[in-house]
């Protein structure tokens, strides 16, 4: 998010220059145009050159200002857009935002009503919804490498957890289209000149479980996930962005798994299928975790 804002600060710099570019040009263009009048050409030909050069660069650095305008007022609609995009190409399932808003003086920005729709089959609307989630980055480190995240904090997520007869979930179908698409991203190959991100704090709270296994004749239950927080995520020197969506997806996995096998659903799941939920998230997690 950081990254992409910055580079297109550039266009601002750049029309300055031209600004007193053109104040430099004018007078040699002057001079250049005395000269020529000496010879040959009449004074009032070379005021008029003055002000159509002068015109010309006062267009282009209007367009420039204009542009960057459009960027910037435009800036939220395009993330948002981004996320969407990729973020369905990757779960190939609808991804969507409501809202987007970024400070580039702060370095803060905002993601709100983000969701993950269950694949097909599945009753549940919404497999994954995260209320509200915040990045803070530090503006010194966005022309470095690695990139430095003070802090992402995702408030109020919502898992929905629906079961069918067979024990398959819309989380685990997810998982399965997740890891099809890692594998063949990495199967391409990935940009040798990749930044890295290191995030110093991430937060994880205020997040709850709808387990959903009507299908197993029994009653709907909501867990309580309680807060995770993850320090110093991708080392000192970062990590590639993949390798740390991958640690911080592994560990939040584990803590859903594990509040699930604390709970009395794993039991009655176990019961009606022969084998619980904790059991069979275990060679998830080990695969996740390679």
């Amino acid at each position: 998010m950081g990254s992409p804002s910055f580079v297109r600060v550039a266009p601002i710099a750049a029309g300055h220059e031209r600004d007193g570019l053109a104040e430099e040009m004018l007078p040699a263009i002057s001079k250049k145009g005395d000269t020529a009048g000496n010879r040959s050409v009449q004074p009032g030909v070379t005021e008029m050159k003055k002000i159509v050069v002068g015109g010309v660069i006062a267009v282009v650095v209007i367009a420039i200002a204009l542009g960057v305008f459009y960027l910037f007022s435009n800036l939220n609609s395009l993330v948002a857009g981004a996320i969407e995009k990729h973020g369905s190409d990757v779960t190939a399932t609808s991804v969507a935002v409501s809202g987007v808003d970024i400070s580039l003086r702060q370095g803060r920005g905002s993601i709100k009503g983000l969701s993950v729709a269950s694949p097909e089959g599945f009753a549940a609307h919404d497999a994954f919804t995260l209320g509200d989630i915040t990045v803070d980055i530090d503006l010194g480190s966005v022309r470095e490498d690695p990139i430095v995240i003070d802090e992402v904090r995702i408030q109020a997520p919502v898992i929905s957890a629906e079961f069918k007869k067979d024990g398959g979930s819309n989380i685990d179908e997810l998982r399965k289209r997740v890891q099809a698409y890692t594998a063949t991203s990495e199967g391409s190959g990935g940009s040798g000149d990749e930044k890295k991100i290191r995030i110093k704090t991430f937060v994880f709270e205020q997040g709850r479980i709808e387990v959903d296994a009507s299908a197993l004749s029994l009653d709907k239950r909501t867990i309580t996930l309680p807060e995770i927080r993850m320090n110093n995520v991708g080392g000192n020197n970062g990590g590639a962005p993949d390798a740390i969506a991958k640690e911080i997806f592994a560990t939040v996995a584990r803590n859903v798994v594990s509040e699930i096998g604390n709970s009395e659903i794993d039991r009655l799941i176990k019961n009606k299928l022969g084998g619980s939920v904790t059991e069979k998230a275990k060679g998830i997690l080990d695969k996740i975790g390679k």
